[in-house]
C-alpha cells in the first residue's frame, strides 16, 4: 500500500474567522496546503482502499490517513490555532480521506441530519474538526452549522428515535422529501453555511452540529477526479482552565 504524502502547509495562507452563533466560531483557511494535487493524487491511486464504514454513518467512502499524517494536522492546529479554541494540550487526533456518495435514497434517517462529531465530553475536554475541500466544483457543496430549536435533552431523544425508525417517519417529522441537510427543519436552524472552495480549509468546534452543504446529491460520484473528496481531521484537547 501507498504511504501517505506529507502534508506541506501554506505559511502565506491567511486566516480568517466567521462568527456562527453564540459563541462558537469557523476558521477559515484559503490556500491551505501547498500540494493539495499530491494528495489528490494519492487518493486516485488508492482508491481500492476507500471503505464504507457502517459504524460512523458517514454518507460514502473514507480512507485512514494513518498515524503520520494526522501528527501533521495536530501540530498545525496546536502552534497555529489553539488560540481560538482555547486549548491547552492536545489529547490525540484522527485525519482521513473521504467521499460523500451516497444519493438521497440511500441516505438511512441520521444521514439526513445534521450531527455532532462528539455527544457529550467533560466539562474541561473538546473536539476540535477540520475539512479541507479537496475538489474544484463549487456546487459539491461546503459545511452548514446548525443550533438546536428544542432542548438538548430532546435533541438527544429525537436522534436516538430517527436512528431506530425508518424514512417514512422522519419525513412527517421533518416536513421533507429525503435529502442532505442543507436548510432548517422543525429542530434544527440554519445557522451558517461556509462555501465549498479548492483547497480551503475550516476548523470548527466538533460538538457543533453541522453537515454537508449538498443541494444536488446527483452531482457525487465515486471517482476520486470527480468527487466531492475532502480531508477530514478530529482533535480531541485539555481546554485551558477558565479564569475566574
Amino acid at each position: 500500500m501507498l504511504k501517505p504524502p506529507i502534508a506541506h502547509f501554506n505559511p502565506l495562507a491567511q486566516v480568517n474567522i466567521h462568527p456562527l452563533f453564540d459563541s462558537h466560531q469557523c476558521v477559515v483557511i484559503d490556500d491551505f496546503l501547498l500540494n493539495p494535487e499530491e494528495i489528490v493524487a494519492y487518493a486516485s491511486q488508492s482508491r481500492a482502499a476507500f471503505r464504507y464504514d457502517h459504524d460512523n454513518y458517514f454518507p460514502g467512502l473514507e480512507m485512514n490517513m494513518g498515524r503520520h499524517f494526522a501528527l501533521q494536522f495536530e501540530q498545525f492546529f496546536m502552534l497555529k490555532l489553539r488560540r481560538y479554541f482555547g486549548v491547552r494540550r492536545n489529547l490525540g487526533s484522527a485525519c482521513r480521506l473521504s467521499m460523500t456518495t451516497l444519493q438521497c435514497d440511500q441516505l438511512q434517517p441520521l444521514q439526513r441530519l445534521c450531527h455532532r462529531d462528539a455527544e457529550t465530553l467533560p466539562a474541561d475536554m473538546g473536539i476540535g474538526a477540520s475539512v479541507v475541500y479537496l475538489f474544484d466544483q463549487p456546487e459539491l457543496g461546503g459545511t452548514c452549522f446548525f443550533r438546536p430549536l428544542q432542548a438538548l435533552d430532546t435533541i438527544r431523544g429525537f436522534l436516538q428515535q430517527a436512528a431506530n425508525e425508518d424514512n417514512a417517519k422522519l419525513d412527517e417529522q421533518l416536513r421533507q422529501a429525503p435529502s442532505y441537510c442543507f436548510q432548517s427543519n422543525p429542530w434544527f436552524e440554519l445557522r451558517h453555511t461556509i462555501a465549498a472552495k479548492w483547497n480551503r480549509a475550516i476548523f470548527y468546534e466538533g460538538t457543533v452540529f453541522h453537515a454537508a452543504h449538498i443541494t444536488d446529491a446527483r452531482l457525487l460520484s465515486d471517482q476520486v477526479l470527480q468527487s466531492r473528496l475532502c480531508l477530514n481531521a478530529f482533535f480531541r484537547f485539555k481546554k485551558q482552565a477558565m479564569q475566574t
